[in-house]
């Protein structure tokens, strides 16, 4: 194992940093418009139905670009950011296993000098590859994230209400049954605490965006890694990098298959 020697390689291929901007953008105008048409709603429900409360922009109009942002949302988070993943072949190097534990805990036990500050980047010197490349917090974050996320879209598809017979006769009727026993214990009809449900894990979900970026931002490299994801994807290492060299095990490709009949 040796420290970075100047090595320059790719952190994101041009799929990931399109999937992370979608996700950026996506994540913005949710937490926006969401706001605002919370923030309208209410004041309409006090006010009255005809209250000209908070009537800059109409509530129909933030209503169809939050739906659109909401598309884009899932599209990156539950398409494509995975699908990236999966045909990169590194999908485990981004899920949290015992050793992001033992660098957890060596991150701690540095901090009294009990252990050297641990390397989180991980770099396969003879085929560029990165073994590691995200900080171990940052993977375990990845769970509580995406419990706000399922609670966000169930919850939004609900209120959204699409006119489709299946859902309106079947799932919707079965949801809302199923609600009615949790929301009495808090005063409030059923589509009420959904609605509440999607309010507060929006709050959620902005805590995580909010631990997120400050994480990122105690790092003195962060413009490195903001330049990476959204400029050129190519990240140059560091002494805090890793880089090892052994054999990278790629996915096998896939035998052609010869078609039976051949039209010459």
């Amino acid at each position: 194992m040796s420290q970075s020697n100047g090595l320059v390689t790719e952190r994101y291929d041009p799929k990931g940093m399109r999937a992370h901007a979608f996700h950026l953008f996506s994540c913005v105008t949710l937490v926006i418009t969401g706001w605002y048409m919370a923030k309208q709603f209410n004041m309409c429900t006090i006010m009255g139905a005809s209250a000209n409360a908070w009537q800059l922009i109409p509530y129909e109009s933030v209503r169809f670009f939050h739906v659109f942002a909401a598309l884009i949302f899932i599209i990156a988070v539950w398409i494509l950011i995975p699908y990236n993943l999966l045909t990169s072949g590194h999908l485990l190097s981004e899920i949290f296993f015992i050793q992001d534990a033992i660098q957890l805990k060596n991150l701690v036990l540095s901090l009294f000098g009990k252990a050297e500050y641990p390397r989180f980047t991980v770099v396969d010197e003879k085929s560029g590859h990165y073994k590691n490349k995200l900080h171990p917090f940052v993977k375990l974050m990845v769970i509580p994230e995406n419990i706000a996320i399922v609670l966000i879209v169930i919850s939004g598809v609900i209120m959204y209400d699409p006119e489709f017979a299946f859902w309106q006769e079947l799932v919707k009727p079965a949801i809302l049954y199923a609600v009615g026993y949790v929301s009495p214990w808090f005063n409030m009809a059923p589509i009420g605490f959904v609605r509440t449900i999607h309010q507060w894990a929006m709050y959620w979900f902005v805590v995580e965006l909010a631990m997120h970026f400050g994480f990122l931002g105690m790092d003195p490299r962060t413009i490195k890694y903001f330049k990476a994801i959204f400029v050129n994807g190519s990240e140059s290492m560091d002494p805090y990098t890793e880089i090892i060299s052994e054999p990278h095990k790629e996915k096998p490709a896939k035998k052609a298959r010869h078609p039976v009949v051949v039209l010459k």
